[in-house]
């Protein structure tokens, strides 16, 4: 018998269909980008105000098979790549910077790429809004903790005040005739927040037909929730200042606080239902199609654009640094001022760095407190901008609330973010932190991360580090403030001690 040849090239006449080429994207996409995934389903599994991030892939599958119209065959790819493009970019970007949070909402960016090169711009369209829902998988949301904290300490002294009743606030303290109330962070409302806007979410997506009202109905439910769980905060405080704390501060908090969220949740639901559109009619069932001879090449060419960021990632951003540590770590100068052993009963906590150092500073009636943090270089598990790395331990000292003022500092006089924490004994600190890079300065910590992923994109990776000042008060923060700029303006400029660091 005579044997069968073909000129077509062996990549084009492989038949690969859609569902098998979007899986070895995902596939490829997470294992190229392992720690990426590791770290986000890590913190499914290990954080309980993520757990639901297990269950928003099988969600937005449901949602597509229970309502989406199915795509026409595979065309029209060039979307698909675009957006695998676009995460690709951006995980890069992310990875250099060292922001988990980008990188994962990269990855996922990639994973709804690969819908539009395996089954078209038409699957890209018509399942907009349960791709959209696949953000949910990434871990975010802890930047608006202290802000949802604010939020509800004010809606608690707002409805407290309503009732003619004392109340007094300091930060994220209440003070009612029963004592002081802290507004934590698990009191926030964060976890109840999340898992409003996620059952909305779905619940719009199933009831109405309009984008305009699915948006209407996550926004309500998103401001429901804050407003909801600031209530459910007062009702708290106004129990156990009634009862003078013999309710509603034990496993009966837990208890009113579980029995309001479902209270919520009814209602929501009920509130949507009474505006539901009517069912549409169900979309004829798809067929069966395949990518055809061009699947495969495509399949590849998809591929090879996660793996190029990979090994763009392995080998110029993080490449090995042997940057050698100052063998101690000079204080700063201000003249004027003396120079003290650091305090005792305040340390800032500065994880991880390579070296550290602190003093007490002291002129006149004003004393300062600085705590100094070193790093050779950026790197996972040696962070410059960590969540660890701040002005209070979280045992002995809590954030309480923040300002802004104007502080001259390091030749540049700027707004200045000032954190307030409580302490021991009732005491009160005002603390400013500032970040360097190379001989930079920086504010803001996105700032700052922006440039560590520049110089990391470019081969580099510069020294850096934090400067943390604080000062006391009794009652009026700006008395810390004022402290704060006469020993800032004090100072001697960076360069003059990045110098001696340099010599050491």
């Amino acid at each position: 018998m005579a044997a069968i040849t073909t000129d077509m090239p062996f990549a084009s006449r492989l038949t690969v269909t859609p569902m098998a080429c979007f899986g070895a994207i995902v596939a490829a996409a997470v294992a190229l980008w392992a720690p990426t995934a590791l770290d986000m389903a890590t913190l499914w599994v290990m954080s309980s105000s993520y757990h639901y991030g297990i269950f928003v892939a099988p969600i937005a599958a449901w949602m597509i098979a229970k309502k989406s119209a199915p795509p026409p065959a595979p065309a029209h790819r060039l979307p698909g790549f675009f957006i695998i493009a676009f995460g690709a970019a951006l995980w890069l970007l992310g990875r250099a910077g060292g922001v988990a949070l980008v990188e994962q909402f990269a990855l996922v960016t990639a994973v709804i790429g690969g819908v539009g090169v395996a089954f078209g711009g038409g699957a890209l369209r018509a399942w907009a809004y349960p791709l959209a829902f696949l953000y949910f998988m990434v871990p975010f949301g802890e930047a608006v903790v202290p802000g949802l904290q604010t939020i509800t300490a004010q809606i608690i002294v707002a409805l407290l005040s309503a009732l003619s009743m004392p109340v007094s606030i300091d930060g994220y303290l209440i003070q009612t005739p029963a004592g002081a109330f802290e507004v934590a962070e698990a009191c926030a409302g964060f976890r109840f927040l999340i898992s409003a806007t996620m059952i909305a979410a779905v619940f719009s997506y199933v009831s109405f037909q309009s984008w305009r009202k699915r948006i209407g109905f996550l926004v309500f439910a998103s401001l429901a929730a804050i407003f909801a769980n600031g209530l459910r905060a007062f009702l708290l405080v106004l129990i156990a200042t009634l009862t003078d704390r013999q309710w509603a501060v034990g496993p009966d908090h837990l208890l009113i606080g579980w029995i309001f969220y479902a209270l919520l949740f009814l209602g929501l639901i009920a509130a949507g239902r009474r505006f539901a559109d009517a069912p549409a009619p169900h979309a004829p069932a798809a067929t069966q199609t395949t990518a055809g001879a061009s699947a495969f090449p495509v399949m590849l060419a998809a591929i090879a654009i996660i793996a190029a960021a990979a090994v763009y990632a392995n080998v110029i951003v993080e490449r090995p640094v042997h940057n050698p540590a100052p063998v101690s770590l000079s204080l700063l100068n201000a003249p004027g001022w003396r120079i003290l052993p650091p305090a005792q009963n305040w340390r800032a906590d500065l994880q991880h760095a390579d070296r550290t150092a602190g003093a007490t500073y002291v002129s006149g009636d004003n004393t300062v407190y600085l705590r100094l943090g070193y790093f050779t270089h950026d790197r996972k598990g040696g962070e410059i901008i960590n969540y660890k790395n701040r002005a209070w331990s979280g045992a002995y000292w809590r954030h309480i609330g923040a300002r802004d003022a104007v502080i001259y500092l390091f030749g540049t006089s700027k707004t200045r973010r000032i954190d307030i924490l409580a302490g021991p004994e009732r005491r009160r600190l005002a603390a400013v932190t500032v970040y360097w890079l190379g001989d930079e300065i920086f504010i803001e910590p996105w700032r700052m991360k922006l440039a560590q992923a520049k110089a990391k994109l470019a081969g580099r990776n510069p020294s850096g580090g934090l400067i943390i000042i604080a000062a006391s008060y009794n009652r009026d923060p700006a008395d810390a403030v004022a402290t704060l700029r006469n020993f800032t303006g004090d100072l001697e400029p960076l360069s003059a001690w990045l110098s001696r660091i340099d010599r050491q």
